[in-house]
C-alpha cells in the first residue's frame, strides 16, 4: 500500500468554484464543498502544535529543490525571498485546481518579489513530463513540485498532512487548498477555485498595501 492513496467517487460537479472531493476510500457521495474562506481571525481558533523540527523537501518541476522548515506552527520556505508564500494543495485531475491555476498565474506575475505560489501536487503517478504538461495547458507559470515518491520522502504528501492538521482539515480535504502564509505564519487559507480579486486583497492586506 503506498504512502498516500486517493480514489475518485462519482462527483456532481455543481459549480467550478467549489473544490473537489479528495477522498482516501471510494464513495459515490455526490456532496460537494463549496468554497470557503477562512480569514486571519480563524488563526486565534488553530490550537498550538508544539512539535520538534521538521524539513520537508520538495522537488520544483523546472525550478530545482525547495525545503520547508517546520517549527511549531511556522512553515518557513528555507532561502524565500518572498515575505508571503501561497501553497496551492491541488491534482491535475480536479476541475477547480485548473480554473485557479491561471488566476495564481497572475498573483506571481503581479507580486514577483511579495509572494511566492507554489503548487503542491498530492496526486500519484505523475512524470515531470505530464506536470510540464499541465503548467502550459492550464497556464500555470509559477513553481509546482511533484515530491510524491519515496525518491523525495514524499514531500509533498508530508507537507499536506501537517498543513491539513494545524487547519484543522480532514486528511482527505477538498481541493485546491489555498493556505497563504506571511513570515513562515498562517494568514488565511482558500477552499475551491476562489477569484483572484479575494487572494488580491488580502495579499494588499498582509503587505499593508490597501492605499494602492
Amino acid at each position: 500500500m503506498s504512502y498516500f492513496t486517493k480514489s475518485i467517487g462519482a462527483i456532481l460537479l455543481i459549480s467550478i468554484f467549489q473544490g473537489c472531493a479528495n477522498s482516501e476510500e471510494k464513495s459515490d457521495s455526490k456532496n460537494q464543498e463549496t468554497t470557503t474562506v477562512v480569514t486571519q481571525e480563524s488563526n486565534n481558533q488553530i490550537t498550538k502544535n508544539l512539535v520538534s523540527k521538521k524539513i520537508y523537501t520538495l522537488q520544483g518541476v523546472e525550478s530545482g529543490k525547495i525545503e520547508v522548515e517546520k517549527e511549531g506552527n511556522s512553515f518557513r520556505v528555507i532561502g524565500g525571498e518572498t515575505r508571503l508564500v501561497l501553497f496551492d494543495f491541488f491534482t491535475t485531475w480536479c476541475p477547480a485546481c485548473r480554473a485557479v491555476a491561471p488566476h495564481l498565474s497572475n498573483i506571481q506575475a503581479k507580486y514577483p518579489k511579495e509572494i511566492a505560489v507554489i503548487g503542491v501536487l498530492i496526486e500519484e503517478g505523475k512524470s515531470n513530463k505530464d506536470i510540464i504538461n499541465f503548467k502550459h495547458k492550464y497556464k500555470a507559470d509559477y513553481i509546482i513540485s511533484n515530491a510524491t515518491t519515496d525518491k523525495y520522502n514524499f514531500g509533498n504528501f508530508k507537507l499536506s498532512n501537517d498543513i491539513a492538521a494545524l487547519l484543522r482539515q480532514p486528511r482527505s480535504f477538498p481541493i485546491p487548498l489555498l493556505v497563504m502564509l506571511k513570515d513562515g505564519e498562517y494568514f488565511t487559507h482558500y477552499v475551491g477555485a476562489v477569484p483572484e480579486e479575494m487572494i488580491e486583497s488580502d495579499i494588499k492586506e498582509a503587505l499593508n498595501l490597501r492605499g494602492e
